[in-house]
This record gives structure tokens, C-alpha cells and sequence, in this order.
């Protein structure tokens, strides 16, 4: 009895294995979906800040700022203080910086040899290291 039992279990629990309750596959691709719209609704809402900041320190310059009292300009934003000068100076900084790194992919005529693989892995380390030194020592442009 208890043998049979133990069968019908196995045969059961091997059956529910190989049919998953969920299409998973499905599952993952729209979070996946969700989560490419929220950084696209995301870096289009950032770049929508960064023009009204440049657009408000033009306005300010027209307006006869000297360049002192441009860099006291703050706006609060996500209840955090930014300076908007410091801020932009950051993003440009990082954009320079995207554009380097897209730019450091270099498109190859031949086959790839372990030596170039080992100097794409060194370069890609170095590359790490820059952006997790710049993200650990900027902090400039908001006050907590």
C-alpha cells in the first residue's frame, strides 16, 4: 500500500514538475518590458530636468548673474537640495564619460586572439574601477 502510494506521489510531483503552473518564460519577458520602460520614462524624465536647469542658468546669466551668485542657485528636488551648477557639471562629466566607454568598443577585422581577449578583460576592469572611483568621490552637487 504504502509503495503505491509512494508511486503515485513520485508520478504526480514528476508530472507537476514538467508543467509549470505559470507560463514563466511569459512572466519574465513582461518584467523584463516593465523594467526597460521604467529606465526609458526615467532617462527621459532626467534629460527633461537637465534642460529646464539649463534653461534656468541661461536665464539667469541674461538676467546679469554674475558667476558667483550662478552657483549659489539650489532647487529642491526628491526633497533633496541640488546645486544646479555643480549638477550640470556632473552631467557632463558623465556623459563625456558614456560617450567614452561607447566610443572604447572597437568593431575587429579578424579573428580574436587570447591576448586581445585578456586586454578587452584589463581595459573592461579599468573602465569598472573609474566609474566605482567617480561614483565614491562626486557627491558635490547634493547637500543631505
Amino acid at each position: 500500500m504504502q509503495r503505491n502510494l509512494f508511486l503515485l506521489l513520485s508520478l504526480c510531483g514528476f508530472l507537476f514538475w514538467k508543467i509549470p503552473l505559470l507560463p514563466v518564460q511569459t512572466v519574465f519577458a513582461q518584467e523584463l518590458d516593465e523594467q526597460i520602460e521604467k529606465e526609458v520614462k526615467a532617462e527621459k524624465e532626467r534629460q527633461k530636468f537637465i534642460e529646464e536647469m539649463q534653461t534656468l542658468l541661461d536665464a539667469a546669466m541674461k538676467s546679469g548673474y554674475s558667476e558667483k551668485e550662478m552657483r549659489e542657485i539650489t532647487v529642491t528636488r526628491n526633497g533633496k537640495v541640488l546645486h544646479i551648477w555643480d549638477f550640470l557639471e556632473q552631467e557632463k562629466l558623465r556623459e563625456k564619460k558614456d560617450a567614452l566607454a561607447r566610443k572604447s568598443s572597437i568593431p575587429r577585422d579578424r579573428y580574436l586572439t587570447v591576448m586581445d581577449i585578456a586586454d578587452e578583460l584589463e581595459g573592461g576592469e579599468t573602465r569598472d574601477l573609474d566609474a566605482l572611483k567617480d561614483k565614491s568621490i562626486f557627491v558635490g552637487a547634493e547637500e543631505k
